[in-house]
């Protein structure tokens, strides 16, 4: 095999086998479901990259100088390098799109070019999640079997197959070794190349969506999680109380509770996320990009979601006020 730079993934049942290649060596990651992959990245806070994002989208030639940029470059370089150290993924397909490149630009126009480079590169990692948030989110609303679930969200989304694939054709016993082969041996494994983290989600998104993995989200707290059983599951295994309290244990009746005192609240909780997808909805299916009226992208969607998701908990644990999580609910009205 070629050791091109890139993360190669080979599919093994409903998990994947992963090896991240820097050019010369190869590195094999623990083995992960997609479901799990899925859900981890859904999870991780890219709040850092929004903020150098925005950093960099506002330097100009008129307003920035050659060294302000380059400050900026490496602001991003380091984030990329040590954002998510517990699953490394992430880290290395971003340090792969910038990889220290612009330290090698020694003209000002390629430093502005590389600039929108980076730009269009950190905005698809950030679409991707506020996307795939939305998505999941969606489909876990969504009463009925799962193929049904899948014509729902999917409906009408032409446009939202943009991943590209290389697919790299492997010894059949995958392992490190095979990367340093000269020779092709039989019998062979089919597995995939990424240089993006975007492509790579993408990917993963789609095989869950392909493959009923019981994809569910806690009717508590909002989070993603796969059921231990084939059963409905409406609340996850996370702790939230100081004594270990688990959601499965404190969400049920504090939900029951809220339900009996403010049911009409909770019913404007689910009006709104409706509301609001379909907002979403009629923008993304448009043909021009056009923001009009009530538009929301994909991001604002998903920013307001998360805050609501908070809301929601902080509400039933008596955190907030009912007026508190009223504003959060009709904030983007």
């Amino acid at each position: 095999m070629y050791l091109s730079r890139g993360l190669y993934v080979f599919p093994n049942g409903n998990k994947i086998r992963r090896f991240m290649i820097d050019g010369k060596h190869a590195k094999e990651l623990s083995e992960v479901t997609f479901a799990e992959q899925l859900i981890n990245f859904l999870k991780i806070d890219l709040d850092p990259l929004k903020r150098v994002l925005d950093r960099l989208k506002a330097q100009t030639k008129e307003n920035t100088s050659l060294e302000e940029l380059m400050k900026t470059f490496n602001t991003i370089g380091w984030i990329a390098g040590n954002f998510c150290v517990d699953e490394p993924v992430y880290s290395f397909l971003l340090t792969t799109v910038f990889d220290g490149r612009y330290a090698e630009i020694n003209h000002s126009d390629e430093l502005y070019i590389f600039k929108d480079q980076a730009v269009n590169a950190l905005y698809h990692v950030i679409h991707a999640q506020a996307m795939f948030f939305t998505v999941a989110d969606q489909y876990c609303r969504i009463e009925g079997t799962h193929l049904e679930k899948v014509n729902r969200i999917f409906t009408g989304r032409e446009t939202l197959f943009k991943m590209q694939l290389e697919q790299i054709i492997a010894h059949k016993d995958v392992n490190e070794k095979m990367f340093y082969m000269t020779r092709p041996t039989l019998p062979y494994n089919r597995g995939y190349r990424f240089e993006n983290l975007p492509d790579y989600i993408w990917y993963i998104f789609m095989q869950v969506m392909e493959y009923e993995v019981g994809l569910s989200q806690c009717d508590y707290c909002g989070h993603f999680f796969i059921p231990q059983t084939k059963k409905k599951t409406r609340y996850c295994d996370r702790v939230r109380t100081d004594d270990g309290r688990t959601c499965k244990q404190i969400g049920p009746q504090l939900i029951y509770r809220s339900k009996l005192k403010h049911s009409e609240l909770l019913a404007d909780y689910d009006r709104a996320i409706n509301r609001n997808y379909r907002r979403v909805e009629r923008y993304e299916l448009k043909l021009e990009n056009e923001k009009e009226g009530k538009d929301m992208t994909y991001g604002e969607y998903y920013d307001w979601l998360k805050e609501l998701h908070g809301a929601k908990a902080a509400f039933l644990a008596g955190m907030i006020s009912e007026e508190e999580f009223r504003g959060v609910i009709h904030g983007v009205d």
